[in-house]
């Protein structure tokens, strides 16, 4: 893509992630926020982003023929994405896609032939890859400090707050979709290799008897191509008494070095009638936010800008898709299951 000023950006989506993007991008030099699209919210609601009304359209669609759209964010609930990338690939908008790309093969084809085809922008909303923590051991790996990699832990789960009142539609993710993704970009970056092979093994039942069918808990063994291993773990049931409704584990272990972090933990621990935890790597400064996603936010901006190929492509949300659907073959016959790479 040429590199472009004074971009025009829409948000798909405007829930939490969806209000953050659009804050982000309103805050930003060069360019400019120009509205939601959101069927739920009726047409015509005004939505206060840095202290101007945004318009909600209700369909795509309204706001491609309304205006002249640069660049869309789509962070609609992520079995909806695919329709969204056709459509918008097919106005010639860039992309940044929230994780999952897709939750269907069929739909992450589809997602795949929209981009190729028209030859748009797509960014992969991975956005670990902007959490200083995690950049510094991706850094360490890199530069052959650490050595080659052995293995890699990383548990990533959410309190019940989050499938029981954050997301209305929680019946149809599950910790495998909504927060795995995040978990196998992250050893498949800092390792600089792919998984191969996936076991994976669950539980169900304690949603289930809230009203939400899906998986509690699932755990992933996986082998990666250039023989090392990882652990992965993601749940949705801690209680809601944790400090914080994100736990965040990471380890690697290298043949010379390891390093670990605690995401989750590491932040400002506030003691009231309740004990909460804020992060530290978030905040706001001088009217910017400086979140992970918001950097990201921010580097999708700048390569539309500069005309740079995104740090997160398409192809890296398609390669943690690949090993998704592993894990689900895995979940559903209870045994190893290679990944079919295209």
């Amino acid at each position: 893509m040429d590199a472009l000023k004074n971009l025009r950006v829409g948000v798909i989506g405007a829930g939490i992630r969806g209000r953050m993007f659009a804050d982000t991008i309103a805050g930003t030099p060069g360019a400019e926020f120009i509205g939601f699209v959101d069927p739920v919210i009726h047409a015509g609601t005004k939505i206060l982003i840095r202290g101007s009304e945004s318009v909600v359209f209700p369909q795509a669609g309204d706001l491609f023929r309304s205006t002249d759209v640069d660049a869309v964010v789509i962070a609609t609930p992520d079995f909806l994405h695919a329709d969204l990338v056709v459509e918008s690939a097919r106005h010639g908008a860039a992309i940044l896609l929230e994780k999952p790309i897709a939750t269907t093969e069929e739909d992450t084809e589809r997602i795949r032939a929209a981009v190729v085809e028209s030859g748009v922008y797509c960014m992969v909303a991975f956005e670990n890859r902007w959490n200083t923590a995690f950049v510094k051991i991706h850094d360490l790996v890199a530069s052959g400090a650490a050595g080659k990699p052995v293995f890699q832990a990383a548990r990533l789960s959410n309190t019940y707050w989050v499938p029981t009142k954050m997301l209305s539609w929680a019946s149809q993710s599950s910790p495998l979709w909504f927060l795995l993704p995040h978990t196998v970009d992250l050893v498949q970056w800092v390792a600089g290799s792919r998984i191969a092979k996936v076991t994976a093994v669950g539980t169900r039942g304690l949603l289930a008897a809230r009203g939400i069918d899906t998986w509690d808990v699932v755990h992933v063994i996986a082998t990666l191509e250039d023989g090392s291993t990882a652990a992965l773990t993601s749940a949705w049931v801690l209680p809601e008494g944790h400090p914080a409704p994100v736990d965040f584990t990471y380890e690697f272990v290298g043949e010379k070095q390891s390093a670990f972090t605690d995401v989750g933990r590491n932040g400002v621990q506030f003691y009231g009638s309740a004990h909460r935890t804020e992060g530290i790597l978030d905040g706001v400064f001088d009217g910017s936010n400086s979140a992970a996603p918001a950097w990201m936010t921010r580097r999708f901006l700048a390569d539309l800008r500069e005309g740079r190929s995104p740090e997160t492509p398409l192809a890296d949300g398609i390669a943690v898709n690949e090993v998704l659907f592993a894990i689900e073959r895995s979940l559903q016959t209870g045994l190893p299951q290679a990944v079919h790479r295209r």
